[in-house]
């Protein structure tokens, strides 16, 4: 996982090991125009490029901006409106006078477009600004799609809003584009052929005052993004088109912009490779405070005082004529892992006054009715005292929602264990502390210490040291096959020192040091260590997929070959802890953290996304684990971060982030992948839209792109979206599957995707032909057991889809089926942590089905058919 993404210059979605398939596609996608042709107005500038020579390219629309041919590769070739166009290669264009149009109001774009290359950007209109072009009328290299990108501000670190076709267009063929900015929508448009293919909300504008530009764009200041191919009657207006203008520019196939019906053709007598059992499957790193302070149950912040040098997340407790201070000592620890105790220097304690020590924990600390949590710490005092310590959750305001004492501090350190429990009339909130303090004046003068201060809800499954409830439940409702650990940065580190060390992670918490996750900013207690992680696979039901530390880090730093025997020897050790008799001696440490039964660890990971090793030391890192482990665990399946040379491996590890248009326009990916070599492993995907958690069109480009894995799960084995999980208050990384704060949580429409596609299919995928309407993508499949047929089709258009679906070669069916919609209204249509439900899928009975049935796809939607035999 790799962060830094933005508007223009995304990262390619690298695949190692595959070949990128660049999918054509039909003329016509999308729905139908609103009603008929309306008139065009009249535009800005209209260049129709049918002088055939020479170097000027006259303004048809009689404002007098006339364009010149600019480089040795631009001259004139065959017309798609009119006798001529305009034929450009790289470093050619045709620039015309600036001040045409004004950004900083509505207006729209349009041209006829043939391309003789579909690879990296290629911008087609454009307007000039300081930094970067005002909008983009483009081919997209991170999507490999027409797009009408705009700009929110004059910077390359701006954002903004890109409107892609969900669809790869192809070489020599016409297509017409519109790009549209509409102020008073708020948002941009693109259409291909007349047909609205995407709309995206915008806001905030710039003026761009340089040259109009055709044939490239303008970025970082410098001339980029050259056609290869043709260009033909370019037009610009001052206004925002609807869709009947469009249509009117006479773009439509047959004058009208509605699209051929879709004919979706399932065929039971053309089976394809059978599903795998393990594809849909879950990866967890501590990222957005994903671990640390959500699923790992503890809510105290810094509990072990490791955190920092000073105080964090801690503060001094004083009512009334009380007097303290707190400071962190380093001079005065629990024990020899936690060298660092929080010191509670008392002043005086009158009456009706208090002392203590407060932690807000993780965004607060969250409250609801009829909950007992369990509070713990250890503690010595400068003399013995006997009387009361208060333990307390508080609101902000100091309304008491549940308290306890604890008595008797020594003058050595001593546990203490308290349970709280909140009333029935509690609120549901999480502004809340939870202290510790005193009223006893015979506190006054001392000193206290406290280490290892914890407070935990009740948690799943009640275990001890356990995890959320909600978060956990949410994640055993997509009852994932495999579950990834421990992370991709987060295993790696970004140094040696701050790796996941998993030797520090097992036996009590008390014993672990925990370590800066500096991957992603913030320090981890390691109480969710190794023992936890695949505690919680058990408790999913999924398989444990172990990440295995190999000697690189993502500052750069290689461990050399002749160095790395004492990580390999951890690697095994580790493994002997998973799955180890409890006569091995990693094995009885285990059953002595309480698990004497071994965990079924049958597949590791060798590292993590080596191919950024520019030193290509991967091939003789992976021989050292690999040689070992094999050596111990010779069952054991290997998946390779990158391709390997030295030694045999079982799967590659493919990372995917992109844009929706990318996953939507590439579902077949892995189609002409070869099935000779090692099987893939989607170990991180997303598409990148919406923040904290996926809108809808990112879960559509997510949806497109599984069921485009379990098309091909013949050589695509297990994949896992990532990241899983982020608190809303610590957005480190953009688009995650499911939000949460310190009281409540909720999922994304990505998560309902995966799961509606995780949870209706059969065993073996059946063969559909698609005849026009590509921009729906589909994967269908049959339970050989029960005969019934599961079809799923995606929209991600902004318009209805009209399609014909037959059902061929499946015997006899039931006529009655079960209908899912997942739907959004716009693209950016989404779930947050105060409207949870916004987005959920909803099921019906469809009555009458028979071989063949007419369905209008409801526009951004995902639809799944649950079709019994008869």
């Amino acid at each position: 996982m790799t962060p830094g993404t933005h508007l223009r210059r995304r990262p390619f979605p690298t695949a190692v090991g595959a070949v990128l398939l660049l999918a054509s596609s039909l003329l016509a996608v999308g729905g139908p125009a609103a009603a008929g042709p309306a008139p065009a107005p009249r535009p800005a500038a209209h260049w129709t490029f049918d002088e055939g020579a020479g170097t000027v390219a006259h303004d048809s629309s009689g404002n007098g901006h006339t364009g010149t041919l600019v480089g040795a590769g631009a001259g004139w070739g065959p017309g798609r409106i009119g006798p001529d166009s305009l034929a450009v290669t790289p470093q050619s264009s045709v620039d015309a006078p600036a001040g045409i149009i004004d950004t900083t109001r509505s207006f729209s774009v349009s041209a006829w477009v043939k391309l003789t290359s579909v690879a990296g950007y290629q911008t087609f209109v454009s307007v000039d600004g300081g930094n970067l072009s005002g909008f983009y009328l483009q081919l997209r290299a991170d999507t490999g799609t027409f797009s009408f990108t705009v700009p929110t501000a004059d910077s390359i670190t701006s954002g903004g809003a890109v409107a892609s076709a969900p669809w790869t267009p192809s070489t020599g063929v016409w297509y017409h584009l519109t790009g549209v900015d509409d102020l008073a929508a708020g948002q941009v448009e693109l259409y291909v052929n007349g047909v609205l293919q995407a709309e995206v909300r915008v806001s905030g504008t710039w003026p761009a005052t340089g040259d109009t530009a055709i044939g490239r764009g303008y970025y970082n200041r410098g001339q980029v993004d050259w056609v290869s191919g043709q260009i033909d009657d370019v037009q610009l207006f001052q206004q925002a088109l609807t869709g009947n203008q469009v249509c009117g520019l006479g773009v439509g196939l047959d004058g009208s912009c509605a699209p051929t019906p879709a004919t979706l053709d399932v065929n039971g007598a053309q089976p394809g490779p059978a599903v795998s059992p393990s594809l849909f499957g879950s990866f967890l790193e501590d990222i957005n405070h994903s671990v640390e302070g959500g699923l790992y149950g503890e809510l105290i912040q810094n509990r072990s005082l490791m955190a920092a040098t000073t105080p964090d997340d801690w503060s001094a407790v004083t009512g009334g004529a009380g007097q303290a201070s707190i400071a962190l000592d380093p001079g005065h620890p629990l024990n020899s892992a936690l060298t660092r105790s929080l010191r509670l220097s008392v002043g005086t304690v009158g009456a009706g006054s208090r002392v203590g020590i407060a932690n807000d924990g993780f965004w607060g600390i969250p409250v609801h009715p009829s909950t007992t949590y369990t509070a713990s710490f250890s503690a010595e005092a400068s003399t013995r005292l006997t009387g009361p310590l208060t333990v307390s959750v508080e609101g902000t305001d100091g309304t008491v929602y549940a308290t306890g004492t604890v008595r008797g501090l020594g003058t050595s350190w001593r546990q203490y264990s308290v349970r709280l429990t909140t009333a029935r009339s509690a609120p549901d909130t999480s502004d809340a502390r939870f202290v510790i303090s005193t009223a006893d004046p015979a506190f006054a003068g001392t000193s206290v210490w406290f280490d290892q201060v914890s407070l935990f809800p009740p948690t799943y499954q009640n275990q001890a040291n356990g995890l959320r409830v909600d978060l956990m439940a949410k994640l055993a409702a997509l009852h994932p096959a495999f579950l990834r650990f421990p992370g991709g940065n987060y295993l790696e580190g970004d140094t040696i020192a701050t790796r996941f060390n998993w030797k520090d992670t097992v036996g009590p918490t008390d014993q672990r040091p925990g370590h800066l996750d500096d991957a992603w900013g913030y320090w981890s207690t390691d109480g969710m260590g190794l023992l936890e992680y695949l505690e919680m696979a058990e408790d999913l039901h999924a398989q444990p997929v172990l990440a295995i530390w190999a000697g690189y880090t993502l500052n750069g730093t290689v461990v050399p070959a002749d160095q790395l025997g004492p990580y390999v020897q951890d690697a095994v050790d580790e493994l002997q802890y998973a799955t180890g008799p409890v006569t091995s001696y990693w094995g009885a440490q285990r059953a002595a953290d309480g698990h004497p039964k071994p965990f079924p660890v049958s597949t590791v990971e060798i590292g993590n996304e080596d191919f950024f090793d520019a030193s290509g030391s991967y091939n003789d890192r992976y021989t050292a684990f690999y040689d070992a482990l094999h050596a111990a665990y010779p069952s054991l399946k290997f998946i390779a971060t990158t391709p390997v040379t030295s030694r045999p491996y079982d799967l590659i590890d493919d990372h995917f982030y992109s844009p929706p248009a990318w996953f939507d326009a590439n579902s077949h990916y892995y189609d002409s992948y070869p099935r000779t070599g090692p099987d893939v492993f989607v170990g991180e995907f997303a598409a990148q839209s919406g923040v904290p958690t996926p809108d809808i069109s990112a879960a559509l480009g997510d949806a497109s792109w599984l069921a485009g894995l379990e098309r091909n799960s013949d050589v695509v084995r297990m994949a896992s979206y990532a990241p899983l999980l982020v608190d809303v208050n610590d957005v480190t990384w953009p688009t995650n599957m499911i939000g949460f704060n310190a009281s409540t949580s909720y999922v994304s429409p990505t998560y309902y995707a995966q799961q509606l596609l995780a949870q209706r299919h059969g065993d073996r995928v059946l063969g559909v032909t698609t005849s026009a309407g590509a921009q729906l993508q589909t994967v269908a499949t049959r339970d050989s057991r029960t005969g019934t047929v599961y079809l799923t089709v995606i929209n991600p258009s902004p318009l209805a889809a009209p399609a014909t679906v037959k059902l061929t070669g499946l015997g006899r069916l039931g006529r009655t089926a079960t209908v899912t919609v997942l739907a959004g209204t716009s693209s950016a249509d989404t779930n947050t942590i105060t409207d949870p439900n916004h987005i959920h899928p909803v099921s019906s009975t469809v009555h009458g089905l028979g071989s063949s049935f007419h369905r209008d796809f409801a526009p951004y939607s995902m639809t799944v058919f649950t079709i019994p035999a008869g």
